[in-house]
């Protein structure tokens, strides 16, 4: 990786962590002041409150931030696509918002004030550019502003949030503090472009590529939100979606990790495209699927095995359910991280939208007729096996059309050792938490343990089997390059 693409890793990798880690901080907080059915009700409002931002925003974050890319060098040019795209997202914006106050007065009476505070939330659509500033590679001024975001969410929660009646005061506080972080971003904008007349063209040839990636978007969000809808509508318990959102949460941890080298990597590869550096492009991409899958690894299966302690430790007792959700959601980890990769690095900005379209098309089917199966036998667990059978669906199809490019054959030859590894690394992590060890002290010693085997073992394997490297100081020098 180049010195702005590792700086520009780093930058969102603190701002992934700021999303997860941030929030988490009063997680055990907030688990045991609300409990359960109130942490299933927030919830469920919020991931309704997603899908009419996602309607609002349509395929933004992918198009804005490859046609950006595409022209960030030229302010003229640029500026009319900013200006052309951000037009556009106004009026499906505004469209959203009315549509969700219609939902409130109409279907969610009985919680109104709740849906009334997730209305913030759907408002900071209308003020969302920060696909502009991935487009210039500009994630220092986001990571800024969600740790500013997410620093008001953690002071908001404790001095106002005090019993189960405290909800709709919660969620003003999250609400209002997601509508702060896109308001945060406005003023730097005005440094970066400038104001140009537009002809109604200018905002018309946005649609149908914008809607290109929207449709895979909609898909998408089948079996990342409406695994919870599904769960809320089909059992009837807030408190199974609480058990799965938090399940969920704790997975999201180092998907954003693995996911900040995506969304650095995109606006990299759209510009070398764009500048017909295609081979830099294809050499970029197939690295960091390596170096994505031996991270993948490690999180996925360390997180299986500490779960039986994190989970009471961390959350309360009553939450001891979610065990066995993180153990399962943990293994979809592997293939949803190489599928997002394939269609960050890849297939969007090389502009092969049509793969990634059928793909998460057949995901979302797959997801949801499995859901329907399984969630009235198997609850929260149906709707994981869903998720994951989806994953791998999605990750095959992508691989077998880009066979010219990566051959599926190599990705299971190089994902079977980082397996075998954390299969060890697991082995030892659950073995641990049988020790009767205060879970403060026990926690950081099975990370240590489970990491020292994972990276063993891949020492090994690279330095002594494959022979890839001869010591592990070319191993660290070759992550250097």
């Amino acid at each position: 990786m180049g010195s702005q693409v590792k700086k520009n890793y780093i930058y969102n990798v603190i701002y992934r962590l700021s999303i997860c880690i941030l929030p988490l901080i009063v997680t055990p907080y907030v688990a045991r002041v609300l409990g359960a059915g109130q942490v299933g009700l927030y919830a469920f409002s919020s991931t309704v409150a997603c899908y009419f931002i996602m309607f609002g925003k349509l395929g933004l974050d992918n198009y804005g931030n490859r046609s950006i890319a595409s022209c960030r060098d030229d302010i003229e040019k640029r500026s009319k696509v900013f200006w052309g795209i951000y037009a556009m997202q106004a009026v499906t914006s505004i469209i959203s918002i009315l549509l969700f106050i219609l939902l409130i007065v109409t279907v969610f009476k009985a919680d109104s004030v709740v849906y009334w505070m997730q209305l913030m939330y759907v408002c900071s659509i209308l003020f969302d550019v920060s696909w502009f500033f991935y487009g210039m590679e500009r994630f220092r001024i986001t990571m800024i502003r969600s740790l500013i975001s997410r620093t008001l969410i953690i002071i908001g929660v404790f001095i106002f949030v005090h019993s189960e009646k405290d909800l709709w005061i919660y969620t003003c506080v999250m609400s209002a503090c997601f509508l702060l972080e896109q308001l945060l971003l406005v003023p730097y904008l005005y440094r970066q472009i400038k104001w140009v007349s537009l002809k109604k063209e200018d905002i018309t040839c946005h649609i149908v590529p914008n809607l290109k990636l929207f449709v895979p978007l909609l898909a998408l969000s089948s079996y990342h939100w409406m695994d919870k809808i599904m769960l809320g509508v089909m059992t009837k318990s807030t408190a199974i979606v609480a058990f799965y959102t938090y399940a969920e949460n704790i997975i999201n941890l180092p998907k954003g990790i693995m996911s900040a080298l995506d969304t650095v990597m995109l606006p990299r590869i759209s510009n070398l495209v764009a500048n017909e550096r295609i081979e830099e492009g294809m050499r970029k991409m197939r690295n960091a699927i390596r170096f994505n899958s031996f991270v993948s690894c490690a999180l996925c299966f360390g997180i299986a095995g500490v779960s039986p302690v994190f989970i009471p430790w961390f959350f309360g007792e009553e939450y001891v359910p979610a065990i066995v959700l993180t153990m399962e959601l943990a293994m979809v980890m592997i293939p949803m991280s190489l599928a997002e990769m394939v269609q960050t690095q890849y297939l969007i900005p090389f502009k092969r939208e049509n793969i990634y379209i059928r793909s998460v098309t057949l995901g979302a089917v797959t997801d949801i007729v499995l859901n329907l199966l399984l969630i009235p036998s198997f609850g929260a667990s149906g709707a994981v096996i869903g998720t994951l059978c989806a994953e791998v669906l999605v990750c095959v199809y992508q691989m077998h059309y880009i066979k010219d490019v990566y051959r599926l054959g190599q990705l299971v030859k190089m994902l079977l050792p980082f397996m075998v590894c954390g299969g060890l690394e697991f082995a030892v992590t659950y073995f641990m938490c049988g020790l009767n060890i205060n879970p403060f002290l026990l926690l950081p010693m099975q990370i240590l343990a489970g990491g020292a085997v994972y990276l063993l073992g891949c020492g090994i394997y690279v330095i002594f089997i494959s022979k890839e490297y001869r010591s592990v100081k070319d191993m660290i020098y070759s992550l250097k390059a």
